[in-house]
């Protein structure tokens, strides 16, 4: 109970918030871009740059800890895959948010309020490592697929390396590159620049929840329940338990790898679902759903894995 109370509780309380006041018409669809804007450019950037430049690194990359999490989510992506094509009789554009939907994990706007919130500064290094790869890897494959599927003339190959290109342009993958090369670097931040850094950083998981939420409000709920309801199970159950299962029988992970592995595979679908469904009109309906439904759902799971690892 104190799991829910302590950690989870706050988090979608701060959402639940966000919600309402687009309900409520507090905050409007300008309102709540500004807001998404502001926690993708800059106060979620910050924050991740900061940590990363102050944090301890391992000699070594924990190669065993990316391949349990990642070797989880791709073998999710290929059952959402297979659930879209066999089950569901969707296009192959279809089937690739059906697999993101299964896969996706909200890393940034839940993930690192719920693992820096549970774990404290010792999930910093392993939650950046996830994150790092997490959008190259998992945005580009979907995409690839996606733009295949749709007959644009474009090879997957071609498409990862359009879309790697792109990311390397994204705010939060430029912050978490600047951080490691102060880092390495061996060098600090200045006094007045770090105190900016964490006025504005310490914005990013108030404002990130909120938005979160408020963005949320504004799915609808009907239609194509059943291929989400599916997918929610695919990503706060089979997901984490497939982590798991990896990280310690198999590889034999030990310490603050494991929960932090296992507890951001039971994070709920990122909205990036949701934005690739709608931005290629491939199963935006479904992609909604999950999102939606996976925020709903992780209320219970997230709380499980949490007190699992107390």
């Amino acid at each position: 109970m104190s799991i829910l109370l302590n950690v989870v509780g706050p988090v979608f309380g701060v959402m639940a918030l966000g919600a309402l006041a687009v309900r409520l018409r507090v905050l409007d669809d300008r309102g709540v871009k500004g807001l998404v804007l502001f926690v993708f450019n800059f106060a979620i950037p910050v924050l991740l740059f900061r940590s990363l430049a102050q944090a301890t690194l391992p000699p070594d990359i924990q190669w065993a800890f990316l391949l349990s999490y990642f070797a989880g989510a791709l073998f999710v992506f290929a059952a959402g895959l297979g659930l879209g094509r066999f089950v569901f009789k969707r296009t192959l554009a279809d089937q690739a948010i059906f697999g993101m939907g299964a896969c996706f994990s909200n890393t940034v706007l839940i993930g690192i309020p719920i693992l820096f919130t549970a774990y404290g500064p010792d999930a910093t290094l392993p939650t950046l490592l996830i994150i790092a790869f997490h959008g190259p890897l998992l945005m580009s494959l979907s995409a690839g697929i996606i733009q295949v599927g749709k007959g644009g003339g474009v090879t997957l190959g071609g498409q990862v390396k359009t879309v790697s290109f792109e990311l390397l342009k994204n705010p939060i993958i430029v912050g978490i590159l600047l951080g490691l090369l102060m880092n390495l670097g061996g060098w600090t931040i200045p006094g007045p620049v770090d105190r900016v850094a964490e006025l504005l950083g310490g914005a990013a998981v108030p404002t990130a929840l909120f938005a979160l939420g408020a963005s949320l409000a504004a799915y609808p709920i009907t239609g194509d329940v059943p291929p989400a309801l599916i997918l929610s199970g695919l990503k706060l159950l089979v997901h984490p338990i497939l982590v798991w299962i990896l990280a310690v029988p198999v590889f034999g992970l030990e310490g603050i790898w494991v929960p932090v592995a296992v507890t951001m595979a039971a994070m709920p679908s990122g909205i990036n679902v949701y934005l690739f469904g709608a931005r290629y009109d491939a199963a935006p309906g479904v992609a909604a759903r999950t999102v939606f439904l996976t925020n709903v759902f992780s209320l219970v799971t997230l709380s499980t894995v949490l007190y699992l690892f107390q």
